[in-house]
């Protein structure tokens, strides 16, 4: 029995999920940021240390103003791109559209049009996530199509490492051979399309699964279960620096010094998916791989 099948149920009940994906109202123990992940891209203007100084008739605060040279926007080779997330619930959970995504992709690049398509489905293993690159399927009585049919210019490729199962060398392995067989089918199947490999947010062992309903995990349990999911993370990012692909790693900076996942990024109201916060950081990592390898330029 897949040791993390009871996941998906915990989407359905810590998260409001609709057949297009997760409702705003995530967060049931926690509240909500006032600052959007918006606000918080923008550097906050320096406090002046130094009184005006008056030249003529306009008054300059701080040091006399240095000609700057605007920095110039992005652009993409095409007018309207479209992006395809594939993955598990910790992909799902960014919404049906990632609309934290699409802010992060507009902020780069600000004249293009993002189409979003997330594919990601809870509670399923890499396995059901190869046969969703050319095969459609229902999910929360929604039809979906085969991510093939849709010809993307980016998959986004999450690690399914929260419904793996086995953390011995073997299974590890195997999802390596997994994670290439992926690679694979979406080269032959959509040659033209870039591919991101993401590593999602790390798991925190001491509230793991807490509030979720339908599960209740014992101290030694949450553990064992958290130490599995992160040799599934760490071996996501791996293959990606293995096989010289760009890599979203939300993982590592979401990782505390004591090996937990940082609570400032896990949603209290189930403690396995995003909190708002969270969800911005998987977000922000995409869009900066994808900059960053200039896939779209």
């Amino acid at each position: 029995m897949n040791i993390f099948s009871l996941l998906v149920t915990t989407v359905f009940a810590a998260e409001t999920i609709t057949p297009f994906g997760v409702l705003p109202n995530l967060d049931t123990n926690q509240t909500k940021p006032i600052t959007s992940f918006g606000v918080l891209a923008i550097t906050p203007t320096p406090i002046p240390t130094t009184p005006p100084q008056v030249l003529g008739t306009t008054t300059f605060i701080g040091p006399l103003p240095i000609s700057q040279t605007p920095t110039p926007k992005r652009a993409t080779q095409k007018s309207s791109v479209t992006i395809a997330l594939l993955g598990d619930s910790m992909m799902d959970t960014l919404g049906p559209d990632a609309p934290a995504l699409k802010t992060a992709l507009k902020n780069i690049y600000p004249n293009t049009t993002f189409t979003i398509k997330n594919f990601g489905v809870g509670g399923t293993d890499i396995t059901y996530g190869i046969k969703r690159i050319t095969e459609g399927y229902t999910y929360l009585g929604s039809s979906y199509p085969s991510i093939a049919s849709i010809q993307p210019d980016v998959v986004v490729l999450e690690s399914f490492g929260y419904n793996q199962t086995g953390g011995d060398d073997g299974a590890i392995n195997n999802h390596w051979l997994l994670l290439a067989k992926t690679i694979d089918t979406i080269k032959i199947n959509i040659p033209h399309t870039k591919i991101v490999i993401a590593a999602t947010i790390a798991p925190n062992a001491t509230t793991f699964g807490d509030g979720a309903a339908g599960l209740l995990f014992s101290t030694s349990d949450k553990w064992e279960r958290v130490t599995t999911i992160k040799k599934y993370l760490d071996n996501a990012v791996r293959f990606a620096k293995s096989e010289q692909l760009p890599l979203a790693d939300a993982y590592h900076p979401s990782l505390l010094s004591d090996g937990n996942g940082n609570l400032l990024y896990i949603n209290r109201g189930d403690n396995i998916h995003y909190s708002d916060k969270g969800r911005a950081l998987m977000a922000q990592k995409i869009a900066q791989a994808i900059a960053a390898n200039r896939l779209l330029e």
